[in-house]
């Protein structure tokens, strides 16, 4: 079974295959940042630090608004609401939250 492990706070969390990393932690109680889970506003960006080929590939819509962003589109940065678990123990440091400008122009 996948694993996600947020840091800081070392938790670490099984999670059925195909599972989005917003709703593992939600279910799971982690505190994530997220707005409208529907890959519009990029409040839910995260920083994948291991594991991110054990995620299922980035479609058109995650692409479109990390470009957006000005966040990297090599896998290293992703959307919480679009990126599924799909293998292997993926690594998301949620301090990224605080790094990065939600106000960007759509």
């Amino acid at each position: 079974m996948p694993k996600i492990k947020f840091l800081p706070k070392n938790e670490v969390v099984n999670v059925p295959a195909g599972l989005k990393v917003l709703v593992a932690a939600i279910k799971n109680n982690i505190k994530i940042r997220y707005g409208c889970a529907a890959c519009q506003c990029g409040t839910c960006g995260i920083k994948i630090i291991g594991g991110k080929s054990g995620l299922e590939a980035m479609k058109a819509d995650e692409e479109n608004l990390l470009k957006k962003m000005g966040l990297d589109l090599d896998g290293s940065k992703r959307l919480a609401c679009r990126a599924k678990v799909l293998k292997d123990t993926i690594e998301v440091d949620l301090d990224f939250q605080n790094q990065y400008d939600t106000t960007f122009r759509k």
